[in-house]
């Protein structure tokens, strides 16, 4: 979740209904430990144009914000990696909303290695293992926090790691370019005023203690907007300490 977070602070494909860039996102985990997430993203088209530009530098600024395009998600990459990890792609819907590329996806996953496995190839980076899990908390209790998976990397990401060319760092980078870069982050910062990024998580016990700035019952809320995107760093990793009681998950042993 963290890297998410980055990602849409960065001006990634964090996105959502009422701002230049917007990301919802709602998973909610059963007494099993399967669950659903349900994501809207949406992005105006000055954003989307900022993005693809700061792509096309190939810089080490570019590779550090590796932000995934709308126009480049679609339904067959995503069953794709859904396949073998126990996810199953329910809704997958795009469509130009008011001028903005709008997408919907709503999944359906066995546990939390399959779904971290997924997000992390929808939103990019999947390859460094991150996601999230449920561990064994003591007493009784479970927690939901970061986890470190084991997944193998995809041919295409060799593939790219045997190409890479150094990247662009500010020192050598030439004038034209490193004008065209500042003009390209000024686009995503003016953005920055209007980004709407919201992650929710429902547990299926009831909350002993959660790091997130609002919790209802059993749902935690992160929110990230202008005002607070420069504080939400200590709050990025959830870890929610619930009742385990009557709950068939089988915790992950560390």
């Amino acid at each position: 979740m963290k890297k998410l977070l980055i990602l849409a602070v960065a001006a990634l494909a964090a996105l959502n209904l009422t701002g230049c860039v917007v990301f919802h996102n709602h998973t909610s985990i059963n007494a099993d430990g399967s669950g659903t997430a349900e994501m809207t993203m949406s992005i105006t088209p000055a954003v989307q144009e900022a993005m693809i530009e700061m792509k096309a530098l190939d810089n080490s600024q570019s590779q550090e914000m590796d932000f995934p395009l709308l126009e480049d998600m679609d339904r067959d990459a995503l069953d794709k990696a859904a396949k073998g990890h126990g996810v199953k792609v329910k809704k997958f819907d795009k469509a130009l909303i008011d001028g903005r590329e709008t997408l919907n996806i709503v999944l359906e996953f066995d546990d939390l290695e399959g779904f971290s496995y997924v997000m992390g190839r929808v939103m990019g980076g999947g390859e460094d293992g991150g996601g999230m899990g449920i561990f064994d908390a003591g007493d009784g209790n479970l927690v939901l926090k970061q986890a470190e998976y084991d997944f193998p990397p995809e041919p295409e990401d060799e593939a790219k790691g045997e190409e890479a060319a150094p990247a662009d760092d500010m020192q050598n980078m030439d004038p034209a370019k490193m004008q065209k870069q500042m003009e390209v982050m000024g686009k995503l910062m003016a953005a920055m005023s209007e980004l709407d990024v919201v992650f929710k998580i429902t547990v299926p016990g009831d909350i002993i203690s959660s790091n997130a700035p609002v919790t209802e019952g059993r749902t935690s809320t992160w929110s990230v907007n202008a005002s607070n995107m420069m504080t939400m760093d200590q709050n990025m990793d959830p870890e929610i300490v619930f009742s385990g009681k009557g709950l068939k998950i089988k915790p992950i042993t560390e």
